[in-house]
């Protein structure tokens, strides 16, 4: 076990020194990935293996994390968003030539070459199917060839949007055993995360929220497009709303249903209850089945 513990240890602590010792040469968190290989003292063993995140991904991790997101290179400090750039690339080189280029770099094994320049394609003209079939062709090879599960489940994945489309999502990050374990100051940063900040804009609302259960009580206020939560009850609230957590938890992510809860008794409401009228208008909704290798 202390083996594995100090092999662990001296495995991260190389990765972490190691991309930052490249980054103060000059390179960016992509060359420095392709760049580091691990010592065969480390790199053999089977736990140091890239079965939970790959070396490549975790070097570039360790850029993002001390130096930001940004390389460096003025070019990718403000360049165009990918739609845009697929689609100039793609009239200035034309779409049967990357295809060409595509199915060349296929027959040589070049995989990742293909999805580049296929990416550049799909996104210019995402109803090109046999582009998006090369694309998924080369993903799906990548992905047979990948050590770590997570790439390897990523680029199938990939391949399976291209061929197919978007799948339904199986399971939910934001599900109700999530939310309800959540810390009340925790709850209220994730309904702001639903606020429209354009629409919420020229809003100004205060709520409170009388947690029974828990006898707590917070003041949620809407001011300059920001949603911001104390815990103490306001002296100016525009409503109270007053119910266990998991009743206020459903109140705060779909004040619409509030009258639901009222009826039902799980919550009430004093003082102006068109206030969650207002508030649902500001909130955002999400549908965790957007595309990814797609436009």
């Amino acid at each position: 076990m202390v083996t594995l513990l100090e092999s662990q240890r001296d495995t991260y602590k190389y990765i972490h020194d190691q991309a930052l010792r490249l980054a103060n040469k000059g390179r960016t968190p992509l060359e420095a990935a392709e760049e580091i290989e691990l010592p065969e003292a480390l790199g053999r063993r089977w736990f140091n293996r890239g079965y939970h995140g790959t070396l490549h991904h975790d070097v570039r991790a360790v850029f993002a994390k001390e130096l930001g997101l940004w390389d460096g290179d003025p070019v990718s400090l403000h360049p165009h968003p990918p739609v845009e750039s697929a689609r100039r690339f793609t009239e200035l080189i034309g779409a049967e030539k990357i295809m060409e280029e595509g199915r060349r770099a296929f027959a040589a094994a070049d995989y990742r070459w293909v999805t580049q320049l296929l990416h550049t394609l799909v996104f210019a003209q995402p109803e090109n199917q046999a582009a998006r079939d090369l694309q998924a062709d080369a993903y799906e090879q990548m992905g047979y060839q990948a050590e770590g599960p997570q790439w390897r489940g990523i680029l199938l994945t990939a391949a399976k949007e291209l061929r197919e489309g978007v799948q339904p999502a199986t399971f939910a990050t934001a599900s109700q055993d999530t939310v309800l374990a959540m810390p009340i100051d925790i709850l209220f940063d994730f309904v702001a995360v639903h606020l429209i900040g354009e629409k919420a804009a020229e809003a100004e609302l205060r709520i409170d929220f009388a947690f029974t259960d828990l006898d707590q009580t917070w003041t949620m206020w809407v001011g300059h497009g920001v949603l911001n939560a104390r815990l103490g009850a306001s002296p100016d609230t525009r409503l109270t709303v007053s119910g266990p957590k998991a009743a206020l938890s459903g109140v705060l992510l779909r004040p619409d249903s509030a009258d639901q809860l009222v009826q039902r008794g799980a919550v009430a409401l004093t003082g102006d209850a068109s206030a969650l009228t207002d508030f649902a208008a500001l909130l955002d909704s999400f549908d965790p089945n957007f595309p990814l290798v797609t436009p």
